[in-house]
């Protein structure tokens, strides 16, 4: 019997949920340790006070009910209230409380950081489905008018049009380019922010130096005094996901398009050799400072108030950085003499 006792007591110093014997009138008449690191409060703050005065006020109706549940001789089970530490913020306890002869025996765990954690996953799923409510808005509404309106600029640009006709249907065609590569930039965000990354399925490619004139072409036929210098050495197949390479390729000339200097023409570099696929765009115009640069590849950075006043939402740049990270590649920039310079690197 001394043992059984010696053990009980062990367990009720050394506990590091807190214990508590409750009179039936609610008053703490016994409490161990692991109050004062739980509340803060000592022994004493506690001794011989009413279990309402330490209660959040929103709790007190709901625990004078559980209260009561234990003065008619019924367990309570997992009841939960809020009560206040001596640094004046509230912790989340769960009871077990169980009458024995005149008093109630409780056992009581702290459940705050339960609370956090599971408001956390919730507000995560929140946030996800918005964003699969956003991908979606993205996807279909957004998309739907935009690849009408571009059909529309193709079919009028086969007819006969004045010279102020054709202008404006470039102007339309530039436009609705942007738009297809802000929505596309905008999903890619909202994947990685999902956390899946960006996803490659990567394949043996022959045309890709016919991709990347098409590119390079439609860039031009949609911009006005805009000249793309190609040099194209793909001799072989290139091992890689065209469809996103294809991306890379016409963010970084549209950067080059929206930053060079107007009526210099923008050199694109591309050679195959010994198992990598080196890609270069250089144009002329205003120099990056080396601060700039060590932050040109982050989400919605849009370097000076000149640069920014070029629109777009600064993610281009990022959303390259991605996709050559996910073919295991690097991607660089350079600024000398006035010339900037992006170099992608991948093995393929």
């Amino acid at each position: 019997m001394r043992d059984e006792q010696d053990v009980a007591t062990a367990i009720w110093r050394v506990s590091p949920d807190p214990m508590c014997i409750l009179d039936r009138q609610g008053r703490f008449v016994a409490l161990n340790p692991a109050w004062h690191t739980v509340l803060g409060w000592t022994e004493q703050d506690m001794l011989g006070r009413a279990y309402q005065d330490f209660l959040h006020p929103n709790d007190v109706k709901p625990s004078e009910k559980a209260f009561e549940q234990v003065l008619r001789g019924e367990p309570v089970l997992r009841f939960e209230n809020r009560y206040k530490s001596a640094s004046g913020s509230f912790r989340w306890l769960s009871w077990v409380c169980v009458p024995e002869g005149d008093n109630f025996y409780s056992a009581v765990r702290d459940v705050t950081d339960d609370k956090r954690r599971k408001k956390r996953i919730k507000d995560q799923e929140r946030e996800a489905r918005l964003r699969e409510q956003f991908l979606a808005i993205l996807g279909h509404d957004l998309r739907s008018p935009l690849a009408s309106m571009t059909s529309g600029v193709r079919l009028l640009s086969k007819q006969d049009q004045t010279e102020q006709g054709r202008t404006i249907l470039r102007n339309m065609s530039a436009s609705s380019r942007r738009m297809t590569e802000l929505i596309n930039n905008l999903m890619d965000l909202a994947r990685l922010q999902l956390g899946g990354g960006i996803v490659i399925e990567r394949a043996q490619v022959t045309d890709l130096a016919e991709r990347i004139t098409q590119i390079a072409t439609e860039i031009e036929t949609a911009t006005e005094c805009v000249t793309i210098r190609q040099t194209l050495e793909i001799p072989g197949a290139v091992e890689c996901d065209a469809p996103r390479l294809m991306q890379v390729v016409s963010n970084l000339l549209a950067n080059a398009v929206a930053h060079g200097s107007p009526g210099v023409p923008i050199d694109l570099t591309v050679r195959h050799d010994k198992g990598r696929l080196i890609l270069s765009v250089c144009n002329m115009g205003k120099p990056i400072s080396q601060k700039t640069l060590d932050t040109l590849f982050e989400p919605f950075f849009k370097g000076t108030r000149d640069q920014a006043e070029n629109g777009g939402l600064g993610l281009g740049l990022y959303i390259c950085a991605q996709i050559v990270t996910a073919h295991n590649g690097t991607i660089d920039a350079t600024s000398q003499d006035g010339r900037t310079c992006f170099t992608v690197e991948i093995p393929g």
